[in-house]
């Protein structure tokens, strides 16, 4: 079938199904359709639409057509139109679902060291891949590939589409579960799902996000010498806890060929900062060297224009020592490392500890409803200025205090965004009523005999401060900051009596700076007044 007709068929199919059911619905409502068309003996509508309901009782599905008109309807488009195009089917299906499918650019990366070796392939969750997926499979024909996925209807999709392929092999797994299958595989790619809340349960995985039980899951299944190819959140670089310990596990029983920081807009459908990481199953050498890259989006103008290609913006390489002594995979912190200011800090003889072992960290509390003749203040993003808070313009609320206890603001916290577009920081000063943070206010309570308040933001605010606060955010146009991530990040700490000098200091340029611009201000609308009295 000639392609341009098939795409325009495609959408026709959509648009005729749009009408009665919604996009989870499509590829099944196609699939009922496509094996009633190959297996009805009377075109009578009621005849066809029985068969209909034995095809869905068969496949244990629901019948997704409203009616027998709706059904005998799209049955004669189909008839009419030509067989469906089911990579097309399935990629546009994602889409209207709002799900990733890996743009041809990202996939290309993924698969440029397929080599020779890479006999034997998984592709796991492979409706991501589907924009690609032909093209991987005729251009490496000397390859097994295996494609799994977790959906009936993909699954069947996806056999469809690899029926003329003797290489090909598609089974229903879920790889987020320990021992999903019993074989192993010279390359395996990967984009599983991240960015949500829940939690795998299983007990043998280090991390149970199942971003971090796939990488951990998936290097259990490679050949020695295999390759896993993995689209992961920026969070697996820095973040601390169980996280750390799984990275731990990867760079201690395997090789990092390459940690590649993606662009901006990646996936259409989430601003998580991802990063591609490239394992291989052998053992890690002291003396090899990890790529370090950072992609940009090639020309594209904004991340609203779909991805075309991928270029390489800044590159170098670590040795795993480097890699061990930072404690993290952060590329940020690695190509930092070549940024004056951080050469400066890492150079310092000041003492440094983490943040975590010097403070208390956690999030403000989600609250409903404004009380103007409430007993408690909320501190909302709003309310934070450069250098203080607007206790003025505070929200106020009603509760029993008791309730929120383990939120009531204390003096010299510090408060910060969890979330935004601007990193800014504000000592809390107590006040005559009680107050708490919002649920998007991230609050650090530092240990007084070790940590001044004012000496934190003074560090915060600083372009180092700053640069290893960026290194925590999940997010990219907009910061997204976990307060469990916060705690792994570095600060100097000299002796508490040098840290209150630092703060003092501080304060009084402060006061004569914010002085100062008042008289400006002061002499300047004098002038201005009398200047316009014509």
């Amino acid at each position: 079938m000639n392609q341009a007709k098939s795409s325009d068929n495609t959408w026709m199919y959509i648009n005729s199904l749009r009408a009665f059911m919604g996009p989870d619905s499509y590829l099944s409502a196609a699939l009922l359709t496509d094996e009633v068309i190959h297996s009805a003996k009377d075109n009578s509508s009621s005849s066809l639409y029985t068969t209909l309901l034995q095809c869905a009782d068969k496949a244990g599905v629901a019948n997704p057509f409203p009616n027998e008109d709706a059904f005998y309807n799209f049955y004669r488009l189909v008839s009419e139109g030509g067989e469906f195009n089911w990579g097309q089917l399935l990629q546009l299906t994602m889409e209207n679902n709002k799900m990733p499918v890996l743009p041809e650019a990202l996939v290309t990366l993924m698969t440029e060291e397929f080599g020779g070796k890479r006999r034997t392939v998984m592709i796991a969750e492979a409706e991501k891949f589907v924009a690609s997926l032909s093209q991987i499979i005729e251009q490496h024909p000397d390859s097994k590939f295996l494609l799994t996925t977790q959906n009936r209807d993909y699954q069947k999709v996806l056999e469809k589409m690899c029926d003329g392929y003797a290489n090909v092999s598609v089974t229903l797994t879920n790889i987020y579960c320990y021992e999903f299958i019993n074989k192993r595989f010279d390359l395996i790619l990967s984009n599983p799902i991240f960015g949500g809340r829940d939690l795998v349960d299983d007990s043998h995985f280090i991390c149970r996000e199942t971003d971090f039980v796939a990488l951990e899951n998936l290097s259990l299944h490679l050949n020695t010498g295999g390759l896993l190819d993995i689209v992961l959140p920026a969070r697996i670089s820095f973040a601390s806890g169980k996280a750390g310990d799984l990275r731990q596990f990867i760079q201690s029983n395997y090789s990092i060929r390459e940690l590649s920081e993606l662009p901006e807009g990646t996936f259409n459908y989430t601003g998580i900062k991802t990063y591609l990481l490239k394992v291989e199953n052998t053992r890690p050498s002291e003396d090899e060297d990890i790529d370090i890259k950072r992609y940009s989006a090639g020309d594209r103008k904004n991340r609203r224009e779909q991805l075309t290609s991928l270029e390489v913006e800044d590159d170098t390489f670590v040795m795993l020592p480097e890699l061990e002594e930072q404690g993290n995979w952060s590329v940020d912190r690695i190509f930092a490392k070549q940024d004056e200011d951080f050469v400066a800090f890492q150079n310092s003889a000041t003492r440094k500890e983490l943040l975590k072992n010097v403070a208390e960290i956690f999030r403000g509390k989600a609250v409903r409803g404004k009380d103007p003749d409430g007993n408690i203040g909320v501190v909302n993003i709003s309310n934070i200025e450069d250098f203080d808070i607007d206790y003025d313009s505070l929200d106020k609320i009603s509760l029993d205090e008791r309730k929120i206890a383990t939120y009531i603001l204390e003096e010299g916290d510090i408060i910060l965004p969890a979330r935004g577009t601007a990193i800014r920081t504000a000592v809390f000063h107590k006040q005559p009523y009680t107050c708490i943070a919002s649920s998007n206010l991230i609050v650090i309570r530092p240990n007084s005999e070790l940590l001044n308040s004012t000496y934190l933001k003074i560090f915060i605010d600083s372009p180092i401060g700053k640069k290893l606060l960026a290194g925590t955010q999940q997010g990219l146009s907009t910061m997204n900051i976990s307060y469990k991530d916060l705690g792994a990040i570095e600060i100097p700490l000299p002796p508490i009596e040098k840290q209150r000098s630092i703060a003092k200091t501080y304060l009084e340029e402060l006061s004569a700076y914010q002085e100062t611009v008042r008289n400006a201000e002061k002499r300047w609308n004098e002038a201005l007044k009398k200047l316009q009295q014509f």
